[in-house]
């Protein structure tokens, strides 16, 4: 009874992990979706303003080729958890959710970046407004 039991505990332990995997997975997509989403609505804000404002900002969103190889990355991690999952040990699919939770750590930080970047831009827009408004000496 109690081997059956432990049994028992240890499968649900197992589909735990495993549903955190995919769960922490598909967060991770949404989340890169939004960082390209973000860079592209940034891009566009560079348009309106003079290059000399927007050269910092500009190197900074080239950043697609990394969100790219994120995207990439996220798909060996599910390849991984399709074609694993059902034979690893808890420990193997603690180690695969802890590279899932850096990729996330990661990738807040490129958010937090685009964050900061966007307030320049709006920032730099207000100025560019400002000074298109104001009259010349």
């Amino acid at each position: 009874m109690l081997g059956l039991w432990l049994r028992d505990r240890g499968e649900h332990s197992r589909q735990n992990a495993i549903r955190a995997l995919l769960d922490g997975a598909d967060a991770l997509e949404t989340r890169l979706q939004e960082c390209r989403e973000r860079m592209q609505h940034l891009r566009d804000m560079l348009v309106v303003l003079p290059e000399e404002m927007s050269a910092r900002a500009d190197s900074a969103l080239q950043a697609d080729t990394k969100v790219q190889a994120a995207l990439k990355d996220l798909l060996a991690h599910r390849l991984w958890i399709q074609q694993h999952a059902a034979t690893a040990s808890l420990h193997e699919l603690g180690q695969a959710q802890r590279a899932l939770d850096q990729s996330g750590a990661t990738l807040q930080a490129q958010l937090d970046r685009l964050a900061t970047i966007a307030a320049d831009l709006q920032r730099a827009q207000a100025e560019a407004r400002s000074v298109k408004r104001s009259p010349g000496p």
